[in-house]
């Protein structure tokens, strides 16, 4: 039987996450028919689980024609040692994103913060809020746009720190 026990610590930064990204969200409800959707490809490189891969999806709001607030959301299973020793993670994020000049390859840069939360708390993986910093590029395509980005992620755990290095590719609808 599938049992699931929720830490509070972790549980509550990411019900302030999404309570945060609600407001802002609500103040920028005018801003939100700019809004746009992306979904891609998520791998993470961790200390604590080694080599994992998943999916991300992400909504950013344009502030302004260099600022963007993005709310992402995603999953990764750190699989390779198995299915027994399989380790799955839900590391949702809030998101400032710089966009620097660029015609071809746009440059951005992100920062923000998040959570890295085991569903199941098998007790063996550091879980907890996380701030990151990373960078980023989107390529225009025809009516979407191809990004790829590096995002390295601080963890904070009960009793130690850890990191954590994702690169994702995705499309931008």
């Amino acid at each position: 039987m599938f049992a699931m026990r929720i830490r509070p610590f972790p549980f509550l930064s990411v019900v302030l996450v999404l309570l945060l990204s609600a407001e802002l969200s609500h103040q920028a409800h005018a801003q939100l028919a700019n809004s746009r959707f992306g979904f891609g490809f998520n791998s993470i490189l961790s200390p604590e689980n080694g080599f994992g891969v998943g999916f991300k999806g992400r909504l950013s709001t344009p502030i302004n024609a260099d600022l963007s607030f993005a709310v992402d959301a995603g999953i990764a299973g750190f699989i390779l040692g198995g299915r027994d020793d399989a380790t799955w993670i839900i590391d949702p994020q809030v998101s400032l994103i710089v966009t620097l000049p660029g015609v071809e390859k746009a440059p951005y840069l992100l920062t923000g913060i998040g959570g890295y939360l085991d569903p199941t708390d098998s007790g063996d993986t550091l879980t907890g809020p996380t701030l990151h910093a990373g960078v980023g590029w989107v390529k225009p395509l025809r009516e979407s746009v191809l990004f790829y980005e590096l995002n390295p992620a601080l963890i904070i755990g009960d009793d130690k720190v850890s990191g954590s290095i994702p690169f994702r590719i995705g499309v931008i609808f």
